[in-house]
């Protein structure tokens, strides 16, 4: 009987340590912390800095208030001119996972694919979430009103599995699609779905697809015209 009131007993401590730990991962990071960088142009060309954290400040953080987590590389995959990498952070036997991307021709692309990986794994654990928020609720903003064409996905359109991540063919045409109309494919993701176009899941890479052609279809006459 006392194993098992120990047993009992053990559970809730685990959850209250677990939840004493997201508390303090949550908390806001220090100002002095940030950094900036150019982000992304608006819809009228205006740049607009982007505030983040580098990926050993998030390390330093993890190792202060979850000093037992551990990360693994879980896959690491080129897609085109695109790797992607994809990090697992673990606190307490909790996993979360997050998918960075970088440039296949760069030698510190797989480096930067990893870091940005270990940042999106470890936001999810609420470590400089407000940030993301930020840039998000900057880039919503900026959205515009009138749009001809409505997504069909679902829950997330982040790839749930590597399996259903978006297609090689897909980013040729998403690419394609984006050069000939003189759109910005990752601003046009991040609007639709608050994510990286190597993030998506096949089903919404296609709804990004009818997205980029809709708005294609509403340049080329003012092209023409010009």
């Amino acid at each position: 009987m006392k194993r098992n009131e120990t047993t009992l007993n053990e559970t809730p401590n685990n959850v209250l340590s677990f939840s004493t730990t997201l508390s303090e991962l949550r908390k806001t990071v220090d100002p002095n912390l940030i950094r900036q960088r150019a982000g992304r142009r608006d819809r009228n060309g205006q740049m607009h800095m982007v505030e983040y954290v580098e990926w050993h400040t998030v390390a330093d953080i993890l190792d202060e208030h979850a000093p037992n987590w551990g990360h693994t590389v879980k896959d690491i995959r080129a897609i085109g001119d695109i790797v992607t990498v994809t990090v697992a952070i673990t606190i307490d036997g909790i996993t979360r996972e997050g998918v960075g991307t970088g440039k296949t021709a760069s030698e510190t692309g797989i480096k930067k694919a990893e870091h940005d990986a270990l940042k999106r794994a470890a936001v999810k654990f609420g470590i400089a979430r407000e940030l993301y928020k930020k840039e998000f609720d900057a880039i919503e903003h900026d959205e515009t009103p009138a749009q001809t064409y409505v997504p069909t996905t679902t829950g997330s359109p982040i790839a749930a599995t590597l399996g259903d991540m978006v297609s090689g063919k897909q980013l040729g045409m998403i690419r394609a699609i984006s050069r000939e109309a003189g759109l910005d494919a990752e601003f046009e993701c991040k609007t639709k779905f608050n994510c990286e176009v190597a993030e998506l899941s096949k089903r919404a890479a296609s709804d990004l697809i009818g997205h980029l052609q809709s708005l294609q279809s509403n340049v080329e006459p003012m092209r023409r015209a010009g």
